[in-house]
This record gives C-alpha cells, structure tokens and sequence, in this order.
C-alpha cells in the first residue's frame, strides 16, 4: 500500500532570483511514500543525490512509468497545476532541488505572452547541461553569499532558455542583432561604473528595455561574452590596475571591485587571467 504524504521529515531552504523560486529539500529515511509535487507553476525538479533506494516521479501515486530514465541525476518537469507524485519504495536519504519559474520568464524565452500552457509534464529524464545549472543554483541557496545575485539570475536566465528548448510547441525567439548601439552604450557604461556594487542582471536587462533571456542572447550578440563572464573580466582587470598601481590589502581591492571576498576574486583570477592576485602582485616587485 502506498501512502500518500504531504508533509514528511525533511529540511527546507529556499531563495528568489528572477521571480523564480528554488526550494532544495533534504529528506531521512522515507518507505513506501508518495509525495505530491505539483506546482502552481510550471516546476523542474532535479534529483541531487539518492542515498540507500531511489526517488522516482509519477503521474499517479501507485503506477510507475514505463519508459524513463534510471540515472540518479534525473529530471522532471511540471506543468502549471499538473499532478504528479515523487514516489520511493524505500530510501535512507534523498536531496533534490524544485525550481518554480516565472511564467512571464518563461513566455520571454519562448517568444509568446504567456508560456505556461506550452510546457507539458515530462517525468524523469536526462539533460546534463540543465541538471549542472540546477546543481549550482542548489548550491547558491544553501551556501549563500554576498554577490551572487548576478551569478543566480544569469543561471535563472541560461536555465529559462534551455527549459524553453525542451519540446515547447511555441516558436522560440529569435535574436540574430545584438543590443541597439546606444543601449549597449548605456549598459557598459554603468558596468563600468559600478564594478564595485552589486550589479544585477535584471536591472541591466531593464535598463536595455528588453525582457531577461532577450537581453542575455543579444548581450553575447554584441560582445561576444554572457553578461556574467564580461562583468567578471572587467572587474578582474579593474582589480589588476590596482594590484600593480597601489598597494591595498588584496581584501580591500576585492571589496572595491565587486568581489565577494578574497577567496571569490582569487577564483575568477584563476578562470580569467590564469594566474592569481597575489602572483601578479609579486611578479611586480
């Protein structure tokens, strides 16, 4: 006999980035369970690890799919309102991520008004590129930091796009120009401007007057780079004008040119300049 739970033992964290809320659940030893998992909007839900048994979502609580993936790295979409139920037989311990998008989002990544009606239930499949910007967006909510609201909508905006890809039966948007020159103009002179804030990526899509995944594709368009990796290289250049013309604690130069700490800058120097901060700063005495 399968149980049908609404509530079980587990820890709940969540974050919003976008309008898009992500919840990550960790639950202990579950039996014979099915859980609802339904969503007022359309929903992914990624499976981050299974200790001791297995999760599996269905459409009914007792009939199991008969075509789907079995990696422990699976995926579920759920559309606006659909049922559906994350069963297991057993299992000691399972976390997973549930990722509740804004339907204007999603209707910005696919070129119509509204998008919820295009995204169909698909239980229980294999994506590696969306599962990656799951795991990570996870990971930004239960570790959070200072700064990393430009990191997490960048993802939301990626993730919308590559959901918008998976079968929709709306034509997605086209972007072959990049931003107007004096919009583009106008974003990279508040980039540069305020490396030492908290730029968000929203605030830049607005300033461009276009919605968020629009604003990414035609941001690559006219420099050649996401949003995220150009305002990363820029703040990696400020920092190295002042790791070789002063001789601020690399603390201090972190905290000036938008870094979250000394350890975040030193990871972005490593990615972008190959090298670290305290190496160049040597390399000049």
């Amino acid at each position: 006999m399968v149980r049908i739970v609404t509530d079980v033992h587990q820890s709940r964290i969540t974050s919003t980035w976008a309008n898009t809320e992500v919840e990550v659940f960790e639950y202990g030893e579950l039996q014979d369970v099915a859980r609802p998992i339904g969503s007022r909007r359309v929903s992914l839900r990624a499976a981050l690890r299974e200790t001791g048994g297995r999760i599996e979502a269905r459409y009914k609580p007792s009939q199991s799919l008969a075509d789907c993936y079995r990696g422990s790295d699976h995926l579920s979409l759920i559309e606006q309102g659909g049922e559906a139920y994350g069963y297991t037989r057993f299992i000691r311990g399972f976390r997973c991520v549930a990722i509740h998008f804004d339907d204007a989002l999603l209707g910005e990544a696919c070129g119509v008004a509204s998008a919820a009606a295009n995204f169909p239930s698909r239980l229980m499949f294999e994506n590696k590129p969306i599962w990656a910007m799951a795991d990570r967006l996870a990971l930004a909510c239960v570790t959070p930091r200072n700064g990393q609201q430009l990191y997490c909508e960048s993802l939301v905006g990626m993730l919308a796009v590559e959901i918008a890809g998976l079968g929709t039966t709306a034509p997605l948007l086209s972007c072959k120009g990049g931003l107007a020159p004096f919009r583009l103009r106008r974003i990279l002179d508040y980039i540069e401007d305020h490396l030492g804030d908290s730029i968000a990526i929203t605030e830049l899509a607005a300033m461009a007057e276009v919605s968020l995944p629009h604003f990414m594709r035609a941001f690559r368009a006219s420099t050649g780079e996401a949003p995220l990796r150009f305002i990363m290289r820029r703040r990696v250049a400020h920092a190295t004008r002042l790791l070789l013309e002063t001789s601020r604690p690399l603390a201090t130069i972190a905290n000036v040119c938008g870094f979250a700490d000394r350890s975040h800058m030193t990871t972005c120097f490593r990615r972008i300049a190959g090298n670290t901060p305290a190496r160049i700063r040597r390399e000049r005495s």
